[in-house]
């Protein structure tokens, strides 16, 4: 697993569905990828999250820069700064 993966804390907000309010705000649901577990917060078909035809993505430092449906507290937004620094620095 590479730094940037693991970087991620399994709050699993990504995977539940999101909404956009009236006011264009994007808003996540009640309502859970039907491959999360919701006790562990872990992926159960992780290994081929991608092929499932659910709507997984692949969350690269590019997406997440652009990924406004994240939560503040999302690892992988915490961690853009540092990666995208350590990048650059090659």
């Amino acid at each position: 697993m590479s730094d940037w993966e693991g970087a991620c804390k399994r709050c699993g907000l990504c995977c539940f569905e999101k909404s956009v309010d009236l006011q264009g705000r994007c808003v996540t649901t009640r309502i859970p990828c039907r491959h999360l577990d919701i006790i562990s917060r872990e992926c159960r078909v992780y290994h081929k999250r991608l092929d499932v035809g659910e709507g997984c993505i692949k969350l690269t430092p590019g997406i997440v820069a652009e990924a406004d449906w994240l939560p503040d507290g999302c690892a992988y937004r915490k961690t853009l700064g540092r990666w995208t620094r350590d990048e650059e620095r090659g």
